[in-house]
């Protein structure tokens, strides 16, 4: 009985505190860091740290840091205490126990705050085992970063020996909220304690604590095998909720997950905390309080402040009982609704969703002309290829800067003739007996000429050859004609200007796995035609931001079917994909569902646009 009111109270106050922090907080958070990011210029990928590595961007990161850990430890603390408090049998309100909890935060300061901040912000969101919060829900390493590593064997020993660490930290720290909550301790002394705890509990609690552990992360897991889709994140709660819930067909489903994943994680938080309480209570003085030790100068400030709330609710009360102030509420209530109307308008897509295969496709060597071919024979409207240059200046298709990987050698590939790329055998994770061999864009623009298929050329430079790299693919492409064929896009900014410049145009777009603020505040003065992201950046938000600056998004590099059909009904432009029969599959499916999809560009492929397109289409 017990234990079914604490759970009720602590969703009820999960409830108020997802408001509160997607409705005001986390828009305040992302406020306060874009306009900085925005005031100092925005960066992006590789450079967009460079917005902290300064002293007031470094105490502006930390302040937000601090804060976010203040709030994601308070709200541990809301349900610690009320769990202990219930099992204490104290009789309380969730008024008493919200403010009673405020006092906890006093454990957080010094280097308690910094070392805290690590643990309640980084480790836990990470591992998202037995705790989960509003403020930083989950921390996510990029799957391109993972992608990565999967293709060598020492890569896949890495991802194993990083989730072995963070989960080992995890368990050895598993008591420390606890600890600080109901002890009173800072994070070292808490920490400390943790260790402690595992010792005090006999064989039966300890086997009892670690199979509900195991029986989370299997449900997690089991839900997330069933349930693919990438979750919403914070992102998604801002000014585009309304048109998203109005339009995006992917926004209505995933929002109904979304509650019930919270609420699900929320009630299951409360009863690992139940458990956790429940095995130590006895053994190490836990105890909750809904009078702490306050001194008399902070007694005297929360009367202050509750006073002064009084008497401005019955001013505001007796204020809106004149008819003056109903009036401007109903004409306040007119404008609210007439601009929920104009929020509410969407832009059309630009052009059909597209199907790319990444790097050719999975068919053979990554960036060899078998992977590319196949990715023509299995319809894609074009192959992703990545173009470097030799030290002769022949651009070559090959991805990372060095042949370690597909070669076992440790040259770097502007390091090398053209002459010598030729004649070593390359292979990859999912073609170790392959004997391939590099190819030139000239080879295969050559190969393509009677063909279908399109190409999007992502220009990869070293050092500060930029401007040569660029200059030799557009040399190539103008001799082929393949510039109608073509997208080109880079994670360098500077290798575009060439072709923005000798060629508008040309579909040309960015490439990007981060930003320092947020992208719609530059990325559309650029000049582009699209925007290429990584996998992790998309959300909703992004893509209605991009949608109204006439700029589809690509995304790179989807490997699951189900987050392919969730981005299509998001609106993106294209999806990247190692596998082009699944990808034209899903994608066949997705435009036959929706035929009379609103584009502006209607006919096949993507629009060639003028100087006189570079503004906004009408």
């Amino acid at each position: 009985m017990r234990f079914g009111k604490a759970v009720r109270m602590a969703l009820l106050f999960e409830l108020f505190w997802k408001l509160l922090i997607l409705g005001l907080v986390n828009p305040l958070f992302r406020e306060i860091y874009h306009t900085y990011a925005a005031s100092v210029g925005l960066r992006f990928n590789q450079n967009m740290l460079g917005v902290f590595l300064n002293w007031k961007g470094a105490a502006l990161f930390l302040l937000l840091f601090f804060g976010a850990a203040l709030l994601i430890f308070y709200e541990y603390a809301v349900i610690i205490n009320i769990v202990a408090l219930y099992r204490q049998g104290n009789a309380f309100s969730l008024p008493q126990v919200m403010k009673s909890s405020v006092w906890n935060l006093g454990v957080m300061r010094g280097w308690s705050l910094a070392a805290g901040s690590l643990y309640y912000v980084l480790l836990l969101p990470l591992t998202r085992l037995g705790y989960v919060n509003t403020m930083a829900p989950q921390v996510v390493i990029p799957e391109f970063v993972f992608g990565e590593m999967r293709k060598t064997s020492l890569g896949v020993a890495g991802i194993v020996a990083v989730f072995v660490a963070e989960y080992a930290i995890h368990l050895a720290l598993l008591f420390v909220p606890v600890c600080m909550v109901l002890r009173g301790q800072r994070f070292a002394a808490a920490s400390r304690e943790s260790l402690g705890c595992w010792k005090k509990l006999d064989w039966k609690h300890r086997l009892m604590v670690l199979g509900i552990l195991l029986l989370w992360e299997r449900t997690l897991t089991e839900i997330s095998r069933y349930w693919r889709r990438k979750p919403l994140g914070n992102d998604d709660f801002g000014e585009y909720f309304l048109k998203n819930l109005l339009h995006t067909e992917a926004f209505r489903t995933d929002l109904l997950y979304w509650l019930f994943l919270n609420l699900l994680t929320a009630a299951a938080m409360t009863g690992i905390i139940w458990l956790l309480v429940a095995s130590l209570e006895r053994k190490a003085a836990l105890r909750a309080s809904l009078s702490p030790p306050w001194s008399r100068d902070g007694e005297m400030l929360v009367e202050m402040a509750e006073h002064r709330w009084a008497r401005a609710k019955r001013r505001w009360k007796a204020r809106l009982q004149t008819r003056r102030w109903q009036s401007g509420l109903a004409a306040a209530g007119l404008l609210l609704a007439a601009w929920l109307v104009a929020a509410s308008w969407q832009q059309p897509m630009v052009h059909r969703p597209l199907a790319i295969g990444h790097r050719g496709s999975i068919e053979g060597v990554e960036n060899t002309l078998p992977a590319i071919l196949a990715a023509q024979a299995l319809g894609m409207d074009y192959a992703e290829i990545d173009v470097q240059l030799t030290r002769d200046g022949v651009p070559v298709l090959f991805h990372d800067g060095n042949l370690r990987r597909l070669a076992g050698r440790e040259e770097e590939v502007g390091g090398l003739d053209w002459a010598q790329l030729g004649e070593i055998p390359i292979s990859d994770y999912g073609h170790p007996d392959a004997d391939a061999r590099i190819v030139s864009l000239e080879e295969v623009l050559r190969a393509l000429q009677d063909g279908a298929m399109g190409l999007l050329i992502e220009l990869k430079p070293a050092g500060s050859n930029h401007s040569l790299l660029a200059e030799a693919v557009i040399e190539l492409v103008e001799r082929y004609g393949f510039g109608e064929r073509a997208m080109f896009m880079s994670l360098d900014y500077m290798c575009l200007m060439p072709l923005l410049d000798r060629h508008p145009e040309w579909w040309v777009g960015y490439c990007l796995f981060g930003a320092s603020g947020d992208i719609d505040e530059a990325v559309w003065r650029y000049g582009v035609d699209f925007l290429a992201v990584e996998e992790a950046l998309v959300n909703s938000r992004l893509i209605l931001q991009a949608r109204e600056q006439y700029l589809p998004v690509y995304v790179w590099s989807v490997y699951d079917n189900e987050k392919m059909r969730q981005y299509l009904e998001m609106g993106v432009g294209g999806i990247i994909s190692d596998y082009p029969e699944e990808l034209r599959t899903v994608l066949d499916t997705y435009l036959a569902a929706h035929p009379y999809q609103d584009t502006i560009w209607q006919e096949e492929g993507f629009p060639l646009r003028g100087k006189e397109k570079k503004s906004p289409l009408p």
